[in-house]
């Protein structure tokens, strides 16, 4: 069984003083559609959604209203992702082989998506959704000028879903100790501890939503895929 966690406790300091997660799109908060893409897969067990302390009731009473069945606790969000991610796993069932830790400002994931990364995980043990990085990526020195142009064919921006087999995942946390409070990105704590992360090179569009031009580009990019759908 797979138990997701949806972080959406973030400060959404970029969005000019709007809380990205309760904002809408198609009438749907963002924070739910992530966790409905959760709730269609049939390996997913349990949903845990982290939220601000001051929030928690209201954040779970939309989970409800808009269909999140498979909810199992709102829990407080910590001062770090890791923290939040901590708190979360306190609520993770005994019966989770997996745990799948998803940003809820990325909700335009496809399903299909998410259950390629379950493969991937339950075949490695540890998988994270990704695309191929198609800029051209430059070293930068302080004083402004180019130190190294990085050649991109082996470079990847890492994304959520991340899977991790949750024995293995507790066991890198309990390895590292203090370390693994300064990671941003959830497989660095795989990674430090010396085990493998498969990519998983995800197909549809998975826009994580920082800045107010982001909810216009994933309110348009979920139109179209409804649109394409019916035709």
């Amino acid at each position: 069984m797979v138990s997701a966690i949806i972080l959406a406790a973030g400060s959404s300091t970029r969005m000019d003083g709007v809380n990205k997660q309760l904002e809408k799109i198609a009438d749907t908060p963002v924070f739910v559609m992530s966790a409905l893409k959760f709730e269609r897969s049939e390996k997913v067990g349990e949903i845990i959604i982290t939220a601000p302390e001051e929030d928690v009731s209201r954040y779970e009473k939309f989970a409800q209203n808009f269909g999140v069945e498979k909810l199992s606790a709102v829990v407080a969000g910590g001062e770090t992702r890791f923290r939040s991610v901590m708190n979360a796993l306190e609520k993770v069932s005994p019966k989770a082989d997996f745990i799948a830790i998803h940003d809820g400002a990325r909700p335009l994931i496809g399903t299909e998506d998410i259950e390629r990364v379950f493969a991937d995980a339950e075949k490695y043990n540890a998988a994270i959704a990704a695309t191929p990085v198609t800029d051209t990526i430059k070293v930068v020195g302080s004083n402004g000028f180019v130190e190294e142009t990085v050649p991109r064919a082996k470079l990847y921006a890492a994304q959520t879903p991340q899977v991790f087999r949750k024995k293995l995942f507790l066991a890198c946390v309990e390895k590292l100790g203090k370390t693994a409070e300064n990671v941003t990105d959830d497989s660095s704590i795989l990674e430090q501890c010396g085990e493998y992360v498969r990519i998983t090179e995800i197909s549809g569009s998975n826009l994580k939503i920082t800045r107010p031009d982001d909810l216009v580009a994933a309110a348009a990019i979920h139109m179209n895929k409804r649109t394409v759908k019916m035709i």
